[in-house]
């Protein structure tokens, strides 16, 4: 990096920059250079950015508005054979932990033991 002529410092995060005006940019001036790379954060650091959903960045408001997506309150769509198979007596007796899930109804006096 020496042999190019140019200083290299090191930044805190442990990037290495130059305080020369970068060659990417040969028109643009000093102060300017910012348009030509992104901006270089410090490492642990975050870009704050609004809450999940809000699309960021210029334009008019009603461009930042909520994203809607998915409907909810439609989860349960009832099969039997599902329920059955999931939560039926066969199921639960079959493994170490619907025995007990069937044992603790039957001590706290549950009418229904399982599906």
């Amino acid at each position: 990096m020496a042999a190019l002529g140019r200083l290299w410092l090191r930044a805190p995060g442990g990037r290495l920059f130059s305080p020369q005006p970068s060659a990417a940019c040969p028109f643009q001036p000093r102060a300017a250079s910012v348009l030509c790379s992104p901006p270089e954060l410090p490492l642990g650091s975050r870009l704050a950015f609004g809450p999940a959903g809000v699309s960021p960045g210029p334009g008019p408001a009603w461009n930042r508005q909520q994203i809607r997506t998915k409907s909810r309150g439609n989860e349960y769509q009832p099969n039997n054979r599902k329920r059955k198979r999931t939560h039926g007596w066969i199921k639960r007796i079959s493994t170490p932990g619907g025995v007990e899930v069937i044992l603790r109804r039957m001590l706290k006096g549950r009418k229904s033991l399982s599906h």
